[in-house]
């Protein structure tokens, strides 16, 4: 079965689109409910004093964003994954493998084709060299599985919480779980649930820590 595309979605809800597949798909429909609240976060974000004629320049405005960048970006999230499309995957470890791991390079990248794919999924054409970390959610040290379903696109810049900020964390949790301070399973868990919030659990602050802002562990992609 073919569904609406994005595009089509916009126009039905602008009230010229063809209703009759949408009316009938609860997939569309729930796609098309997606695409308002994001257009109204735009609007309420932009809107600002603009005139009547604005919700039209708004809906063609968010479309762009929409289909070039994708949802996640749109709604300016971007030190988090988008939970449906990186829930985060592991792979049998035990303690005394996270302590191998820690003593050895740790450079993790994925392969330039997943990362590709990872791009794609999050809807970002031309990724600037240099600007992302394609990071696994959950580190391969941390027992983290090497599949797309682990790998997010985390910027550098955009947030004060950076894919630098989260490898200083990588590494904490796993000399925590390497000297058996922490169990694997939990900080599994809380980095793939929300690494902000375990940073700040740890670390005890509310925003990075200034040595953090330039830790160097991964290297970006480019």
């Amino acid at each position: 079965m073919r569904h609406c595309t994005d595009a089509e979605l916009m126009a039905i809800l602008d009230g010229e689109g063809e209703r009759a597949h949408f009316d009938g798909c609860a997939q569309c429909r729930a796609r098309g409910a997606e695409l308002a609240g994001a257009l109204r976060e735009f609007t309420v974000v932009h809107r600002g004093g603009r005139g009547a004629g604005w919700g039209r320049y708004a809906a063609a405005a968010a479309l762009v964003v929409v289909g070039g960048m994708g949802l996640w970006l749109l709604r300016g999230r971007t030190d988090l994954p988008d939970a449906a499309l990186t829930p985060g995957a592991t792979r049998p470890m035990t303690q005394a493998e996270v302590c191998v791991a820690a003593a050895q390079d740790d450079d993790q990248r994925a392969p330039r084709e997943m990362a590709a794919a990872v791009f794609a999924r999050y809807g970002i054409r031309n990724p600037a060299p240099r600007a992302y970390e394609v990071d696994y959610l959950i580190s391969p040290a941390l027992g983290g599985a090497e599949e797309i379903r682990n790998l997010w696109p985390q910027p550098y810049g955009g947030s004060v919480w950076t894919a630098r900020v989260k490898d200083a964390l990588e590494d904490y949790l796993r000399t925590r779980v390497c000297n058996g301070r922490l169990e694997l399973a939990t900080a599994q868990e809380e980095i793939a649930t929300d690494w902000i919030g375990a940073y700040r659990k740890y670390f005890q602050t509310d925003r990075p820590l200034r040595e953090h802002a330039g830790f160097v562990k991964d290297r970006p992609w480019e």
